[in-house]
């Protein structure tokens, strides 16, 4: 007889089950990372949406505003911008500077979260004048999952954006 060498039906099971464990680790971590990303992509597109809202204000000679809204109890937040005092982000063309509208998701409420607390600008907007150190202060603080946050600040001075708690994600300590 010759013996023919070959897995055996225990070595099978003990390697899929060592490959399970294998990819259950790997699927988390794919998605804290991609829940960090939401994060830092949604935190640095506020930071240029409000760069953008200063440039508008400057460029038309205009008070420039950027309201926060959120859509009913859920967790979607989005921003927009106009030259009224108020606007409906979720509704296409409510808010428009020299007639274009300016409209993007802040926090999808799924990977990305905000609340009404996370927003200090008054009444849920800041504001931007043409005049120089003419903006009305306030911060945005984002978190994902993880409890990662990442805050954009609005000073007198300047805009920036950096880490409440602790340095993560690249970003300084506030």
């Amino acid at each position: 007889m010759q013996t023919q060498k070959a897995f055996t039906l225990i070595e099978l099971l003990i390697c899929l089950a060592v490959l399970m464990i294998l990819i259950s680790v790997a699927s988390l971590n794919y998605n804290n990372l991609f829940s960090q990303q939401a994060l830092v992509a949604s935190a640095d597109k506020l930071y240029h949406f409000l760069v953008l809202a200063k440039s508008q204000s400057i460029k038309y000679n205009k008070k420039v505003y950027v309201h926060f809204c959120q859509l009913g109890a859920s967790n979607e937040w989005r921003m927009a911008q106009s030259e009224n005092g108020s606007c409906d982000c979720f509704n296409a063309n409510s808010c428009t500077v020299n007639g274009i509208s300016y409209n993007q998701i802040l926090s999808d409420g799924q990977r990305v979260f905000t609340s009404e607390s996370d927003i200090t600008f008054t009444g849920l907007q800041a504001s931007y004048n043409p005049m120089r150190f003419s903006v009305n202060a306030g911060s945005v603080t984002l978190k994902d999952n993880n409890g990662h946050k990442l805050k954009v600040i609005q000073s007198a001075m300047r805009l920036r954006l950096c880490a409440p708690d602790s340095a993560q994600l690249g970003y300084k300590k506030c």
